[in-house]
């Protein structure tokens, strides 16, 4: 369930896999993970009874992914919603305008990168938004 703060509860005490909500804001900070060749799980956390508009973003060792594909999955309740590829070398589109996604209540959210060849690259994944009651 999201972590909800308020007042001295509010304050930033590092990054972790879960979601934070402070009155009608949201956020997740994955902090450093070494991302490999298979899916690894950036941020996991299941949302309470509002709902959520959030954009989310990675960032991390990119250059050094060089030819290499990344690849973002983002599923709710184990349904896969996105999955997408990014090449360091042609693509830059999630740069520019990192993906919105709407949330639905009472959902498991599971964010995954994984990387397709070479040593572990350090990244990491954010995601920050707004909640709304229904």
């Amino acid at each position: 369930m999201a972590k909800e703060a308020i007042g001295a509860n509010a304050i930033f005490s590092g990054p972790q896999k879960g979601l934070t909500i402070i009155g009608n804001h949201c956020y997740a900070y994955s902090g450093d993970v070494a991302v490999s060749d298979s899916n690894t799980t950036m941020l996991e956390f299941t949302t309470g009874k509002k709902y959520i508009i959030a954009k989310f973003e990675y960032h991390g060792a990119i250059a050094q992914i060089a030819s290499s594909q990344l690849a973002i999955e983002v599923t709710l309740n184990g349904n896969s919603v996105i999955h997408t590829f990014f090449d360091a070398t042609v693509d830059h589109t999630l740069w520019d305008s990192p993906p919105t996604i709407l949330i639905p209540p009472l959902s498991n959210v599971k964010m995954t990168l994984a990387q397709a060849s070479g040593s572990d690259r350090t990244m990491q994944m954010t995601l920050t938004g707004k909640v709304y009651t229904i």
